[in-house]
């Protein structure tokens, strides 16, 4: 069996509220050492992430999550947010406004997303939305994907791991990237958006895992078309070692 570097499709992701700059560095260090393709922080740390990269000489990317986990921002703070956001940060994760997708409000839904995404590309920079699946039935899935894929963002992203799984099991969900999601995804990007790239996160924890939702992604193992957001990277490159 030939393996595929999925190592190097990863975001290396810490996110949880009570992190320090220890566990920053140290994800910076796993990062450097293991050839993920970039950093995945919360905002109270990019400065820190960025002087500390620059003085170990390291060069991957680095992202910062936006109006996370919850997607209440209103659209002018969240435009304010991605160009304070863009001075130390190679790629923006925004939540969907979750709120308004559960209201139906599919024109303001239509208008926050393209806005966000327009304020991100004149920064320079790649903006993946965070659609939380775990949070959206079926026709709210197809209503918000075809928005998401037709606004020019760079990515569509599953999950942000920090979802309501009680509300989740109310409408029949699971939390994390879920494989008929993602084949969703691809599904639909074949009309709208052929070229959006997918990223599946939450929940991701082996490398068996990250080919089954590549292949219903339908995508390449290209960082560009393809990326995993994970604070499990040690597990994976251990259970790459179980499946040969």
């Amino acid at each position: 069996m030939v393996s595929i570097n999925v190592i190097g499709l990863v975001d290396n992701t810490y996110l949880r509220p009570y992190g320090s700059t220890g566990d920053i560095e140290a994800l910076i260090e796993d990062t450097a050492r293991y050839g993920a393709y970039s950093i995945t922080i919360n905002p109270v740390f990019l400065r820190y992430a960025r002087e500390y990269m620059s003085r170990r000489g390291y060069a991957f990317k680095v992202v910062a999550v936006v109006d996370f986990p919850f997607g209440a921002g209103t659209t002018e703070t969240r435009v304010d947010t991605i160009k304070h956001y863009s001075q130390y940060a190679d790629e923006l994760d925004i939540v969907a406004p979750i709120g308004l997708v559960k209201s139906r409000l599919w024109g303001e839904v239509e208008h926050d997303i393209n806005t966000v995404v327009e304020a991100a590309h004149r920064y320079g920079k790649i903006i993946k939305i965070i659609v939380e699946d775990a949070y959206t039935t079926m026709e709210e899935k197809l209503e918000l994907y075809r928005i998401v894929m037709q606004s020019s963002a760079d990515f569509i992203k599953t999950s942000t791991g920090f979802e309501d799984r009680e509300y989740a099991e109310k409408l029949g969900n699971k939390a994390g990237a879920q494989i008929e999601s993602v084949r969703l995804m691809a599904e639909l990007s074949r009309k709208y958006n052929p070229r959006i790239g997918i990223k599946v996160a939450g929940g991701v924890r082996t490398y068996q895992q990250i080919l089954e939702l590549m292949r219903a992604a339908e995508r390449d193992p290209d960082p560009m078309r393809f990326r995993v957001g994970t604070s499990h990277l040690a597990g994976i490159i251990e259970s790459m070692g179980s499946v040969h």
